[in-house]
């Protein structure tokens, strides 16, 4: 995490929902008695968060003002220099955008934001997920890192809530295996799941016909093995593309999907991508259903 920091009480919180979500929380829990009011883009416009901001705390000894979604604001620069005069309230403003153009850095500067930039690095999501689990006093290794980062497609925001979940499942009784705490998890499912998802970005047609015999059996839920199916081919085809399209949380799955490209061809995978929107809209309509979704694909393989 980079930062730049100054004496005013003012932060400039840039980069993912779990980053913004985790920084402001450390912010606030250091202000005492603090009156927190959040404000979104179109509720800035008008009178009431300036009003809030240039107005002393009523019954609270001090005050913090919340700007949510600082992306989706126009003028980012102009609404900086407005807050530079503010001495009632501390500001958060927090945006997804960890670049900032020369005019937005200019102002931000002038008016004396600390900033807080979320540093992107390849392989610090399993870790992140690692130490979110360690921190709440559960033991998981890579692999179920690399395994939950999947299943939740790399939010963070949502593995932390699940583990908030964890937290009061095990209240009493604590996991005696990693394999407790992975069962345990909303969004789990059989390890056979990503055995599956492999055997098809391999095009291994009759590995895939027998795990989906098993899954059908068992009562597994096929829609979510087809959102985690479609998400793997989706990286299989930015491989080909772009190496840069393959999500940075995506590393620990990189040999994965570099073999997949290499099993299939591109006009292949544009196919593929027609067969997935035919069948979602059959499955709309009540044309077809999830069992009968996963067959047609493995008889593309």
């Amino acid at each position: 995490m980079s930062s730049k920091t100054s004496g005013k009480p003012f932060w400039y919180i840039a980069g993912s929902s779990f980053f913004q979500d985790e920084q402001s929380k450390k912010i606030l829990e250091k202000i005492e008695d603090c009156e927190t009011e959040t404000f979104n883009p179109e509720e800035l416009s008008g009178g009431s968060f300036f009003g809030f901001i240039s107005s002393a705390p009523l019954f609270s000894e001090s005050k913090a003002a919340v700007v949510k979604s600082f992306n989706d604001v126009k003028d980012k620069a102009a609404f900086v220099k407005s807050c530079a005069n503010c001495i009632e309230s501390s500001i958060i403003i927090m945006t997804e955008e960890t670049k900032t153009d020369k005019k937005l850095s200019e102002a931000l500067a002038a008016a004396g934001f600390n900033l807080l930039v979320e540093e992107s690095k390849k392989q610090d999501i399993t870790g992140k997920v690692i130490r979110m689990f360690s921190d709440a006093g559960f033991k998981i290794d890579t692999s179920a890192a690399g395994q939950i980062n999947e299943l939740f497609d790399g939010n963070l925001s949502m593995i932390n809530s699940e583990v908030d979940k964890l937290t009061a499942f095990f209240a009493y009784k604590k996991p005696e295996t990693q394999s407790d705490i992975l069962k345990a998890i909303t969004a789990k499912r059989q390890d056979n799941i990503f055995v599956f998802i492999d055997n098809f970005t391999y095009r291994k047609r009759k590995e895939c016909f027998v795990l989906l015999t098993e899954f059908i059996e068992s009562g597994e839920n096929l829609r979510i093995l087809i959102n985690l199916l479609f998400k793997r081919m989706r990286d299989v085809y930015g491989m080909q593309v772009s190496k840069d399209m393959v999500k940075e949380n995506r590393f620990f799955l990189l040999d994965r999907i570099k073999t997949g490209a290499k099993a299939w061809k591109q006009q292949e995978l544009i196919n593929l991508f027609g067969v997935f929107a035919e069948l979602d809209y059959m499955v709309k309509t009540g044309q077809t259903d999830d069992e009968g979704y996963l067959t047609r694909l493995i008889g593309l393989l």
